[in-house]
Parts: structure tokens; C-alpha cells; sequence
């Protein structure tokens, strides 16, 4: 496809007011999502309440923007590939308030899914509004969509590369520049308004000839949860047939009997990963956790519950390393931890190199690298192998009869494009 010639010049200013509004917005969704209401419910109620309330407000925000349903990533890819590459307005006040009902509440569904929709619309409206054409609509989504992972998590490189492996798929390097300056420019603007860099700390280890073999069986380890994971959100995809309030209210349910065993597990899984990597815990209850974070955002996530699957990635790749390092007894322990949560991330959103820079950039660690590129790559062509499907997103757009003509899943099933 043929774009109009244009420059970094002329685009150069709308990408960096665009990136001030997506940073803005991101910012007021990330400090929303970061409070969560389900907390201090819980410690005047009982645990189950916080789901049940959300049920019926969100049962109500599904009713009054029916014709505006479509949100999260899948959306921003969909609408980035076809027609004008305009994201509307009303998915984006649509998503805002939705995924904050869900993220407040106690939902296990992550926040950066919803946070790369709300970052490429605003960056995306700036650009309608100035009426720009659609091939500029179209990299302003991209800024905004990097930018928003940059404010929520602080890994620039990352949110780079995985913009242009979810989202673009053709590289240029017009539109390189222009996301890269956008990303860095992001990162500084959200450093000057006083938000904290993410930052895991490494216990030290010693690399050895077992140490590798564990690797080895790790990485095949989190390639099985992510195809259990991918293909389980499929199957329940395809065999719950319901209406969406009756969805809503199932998961409503399954998040309020998960809350009333273990109030940790639901949410974001900020307190839980904090649990596991600088606190000692029994193997029966860190067993109980993963079957239950796995269960219940698994099922939320294929009852269209608005969120991402992002953050359920990195918490089951935390859990998955801490059971494995305690079932061996292994010294390194911690990091099974850090290396599992971006060999699962990478492998069900079918960004291993993306994983990688996530766990790197928030150690700042580089003798992780080797570890992780073992540990990632094992569990990405695992993935490739034996699941249904290439990545989470390609899934959710399969579910719509949607197949994009340059993603490697058309490639490899030889699939013909609807578009």
C-alpha cells in the first residue's frame, strides 16, 4: 500500500502535542487503575462485594454505547489496518470508563491493554482534528499507543518494539523516528510529573551447565501454560454463547468466589507480585494462586470483559517461576521469577524479544539477557508449535472473522483475508 510522501518535519510538532495529550490521559487512567476501590471495600465488607457492584455499572456502560463496543488493543489494530485508521470517540470514553470500573473493582485483567487504546485514540483525535490524512492518522496511533506503555511501565525500548511488532508489522523508518521520539519524549514528560521509574530488583546468580538445563525446562514449562492459556480463552470463546449481560454477570460471579478465597489474586496482582518477589512462600498456597489467577483471568478475558492480558501474562510467569524454583529447591529462585514473567508475556502476545526488553529495562540488569533469551525463545516456538492460535490478538480478531493480510498467522494456516 502507497502512502503520500510527507517528512519528520511537518509531522515532527503534531506528533509531540498528540504525545502531550496521550501522556495526560494515560497518566489520569494510570492513576485510577493504581488506586484500586476493591481494597478498602474488602476491609469494611466482605471481598465478594467489589465484583458484584461492578456488575451492574457495567452492565449499563455495555447498554448506552452498544454500537461501541470494540476497544482494547484488538481495536487499535483493527482500526490501524483498515479504512481511514480512525479510532472514534466514543470507543475511546467507552474504554476509559469501563476498563476503570473493571481495574477499580477487582477484575484479573491487566491495565496496559486499555491504557495503549486510550493513548492511540487521544494521539489519533489529535490528528482528525487537525484533519491530517489517513497514513498520518495512522502513525499518530502508533506514537500514542508507545507512549502509553511507556507511562504505565517506563520501558521505552520495549514499548517501541512492541508497537511495531502488534500494531505497525512493516517496518519504516520515517515512522521509526518518529514513534521513537514520541517514546522518549513521553518518558521524560512523565519523569517531570513524578512518576516513578518501575524498578525490580536482581538477586545475584551464577551461571552453570545446570543452571542452563533449567532454563531450558523453565522455558518449555511457560510455552505449556501460554498455549493452556491461549487455548483455553478459545475454547470458552467459542462455547459460551450468551448475551453480554449475562457474560458480564458470570464474570462478575467467578471474580467474587476467587475474591473470597484469596483477595490477592484478583486485580492487577501489584501486591502479589511484590508477595513473591521479596517474600518467602509455601508451595500449596503459591499452587493456589497461579490455578486461580490462571482460572479467573482466563475466563474474564474470553467473557469480553474490557482489560488486557498483559498484566495476567507477567503475574502467571511470576507464579510459574516461583513454583518451579521451590519444586527443585533452586537457589536462584528470584530469578525463575523475573525470567518467567517475560518468557509467558512474550509467548502469548507472540513478542519474545519484547518480553525480553521488559524484563531487562525494569532490572536494568544486562547478565539477565542470556537467561531470558533462552527462557523466552524455548517458550515462544513451544507456543508456535502447538497453539490454535499465533498471539491473543489474532485471536480476539479471528473471533470477529478478522485475519490480517500481513500477520504470521496467515502466513503459516494460509488463511484469505475478509479485508
Amino acid at each position: 500500500m502507497r502512502h503520500p510522501y510527507y517528512t519528520i518535519n511537518k509531522l515532527l510538532p503534531l506528533v509531540l502535542a498528540s504525545s502531550c495529550l496521550s501522556v495526560v490521559t494515560v497518566y489520569a487512567f494510570r492513576y485510577i487503575a493504581y488506586h484500586p476501590l476493591y481494597q478498602h471495600i474488602s476491609e469494611f465488607t466482605y471481598p465478594f462485594v467489589p465484583a458484584l457492584i461492578a456488575t451492574p455499572i457495567l452492565i449499563a456502560l455495555f447498554y448506552f454505547f452498544a454500537q461501541h463496543l470494540k476497544s482494547g488493543l484488538p481495536h487499535v489494530v483493527l482500526e490501524f489496518h483498515i479504512g481511514l485508521g480512525r479510532l472514534p470517540f466514543s470507543n475511546f470514553i467507552f474504554q476509559f470508563a469501563s476498563a476503570t470500573i473493571t481495574l477499580l473493582m477487582g477484575f484479573a485483567v491487566g491495565a496496559i491493554g486499555p491504557a495503549v487504546h486510550i493513548g492511540a485514540s487521544s494521539a489519533n483525535l489529535v490528528g482528525q482534528w487537525f484533519n491530517v490524512q489517513s497514513h498520518a492518522l495512522r502513525i499518530l496511533t502508533a506514537c500514542g499507543a508507545s507512549v502509553a506503555i511507556t507511562i504505565m511501565l517506563d520501558t521505552p525500548l520495549m514499548a517501541i518494539l512492541f508497537t511495531y511488532e502488534t500494531i505497525i508489522r512493516q517496518f519504516r523508518w520515517r515512522t521509526l523516528t518518529l514513534v521513537s521520539a514520541s517514546t522518549l519524549f513521553a518518558q521524560w514528560f512523565a519523569h517531570q510529573m513524578g512518576i516513578a521509574p518501575l524498578s525490580i530488583e536482581v538477586q545475584p546468580f551464577e551461571f552453570s551447565a545446570t543452571l542452563l538445563g533449567l532454563l531450558l525446562i523453565f522455558g518449555l514449562l511457560c510455552g505449556v501454560i501460554s498455549v493452556s492459556f491461549l487455548n483455553g480463552i478459545d475454547y470458552l470463546t467459542k462455547k459460551i454463547r450468551i448475551t453480554y449481560w449475562k457474560k458480564i454477570i458470570l464474570a462478575g460471579m467467578i471474580t467474587a468466589f476467587f475474591a473470597s478465597l484469596s483477595p490477592n489474586t484478583v486485580g492487577l496482582g501489584h501486591q502479589l507480585l511484590d508477595s513473591l518477589l521479596y517474600e518467602e512462600q509455601v508451595m500449596n498456597l503459591l499452587i493456589l494462586w497461579f490455578f486461580i489467577r490462571f482460572i479467573s483471568s482466563m475466563s474474564v478475558i474470553a467473557l469480553g470483559i474490557p482489560g488486557g492480558a498483559l498484566g495476567p501474562s507477567l503475574i502467571l510467569g511470576a507464579l510459574a517461576g516461583a513454583i518451579f524454583s521451590q519444586f527443585l529447591s533452586i537457589d536462584a529462585g528470584h530469578l525463575f521469577i523475573i525470567i518467567g514473567m517475560g518468557a509467558i508475556f512474550g509467548a502469548v502476545l507472540h513478542v519474545p524479544l519484547a518480553g525480553i526488553l521488559f524484563v531487562l529495562e525494569s532490572t536494568n540488569e544486562i547478565l539477565l539477557l542470556v537467561p531470558c533469551l533462552i527462557t523466552s525463545y524455548c517458550a515462544y516456538y513451544f507456543h508456535q508449535r502447538y497453539s490454535r492460535h499465533n498471539n491473543l490478538v489474532e485471536l480476539l480478531l479471528f473471533r470477529q472473522n478478522v485475519i490480517l493480510r500481513d500477520s504470521p498467522s496467515l502466513k503459516k494456516k494460509r488463511l484469505t483475508s475478509p479485508l
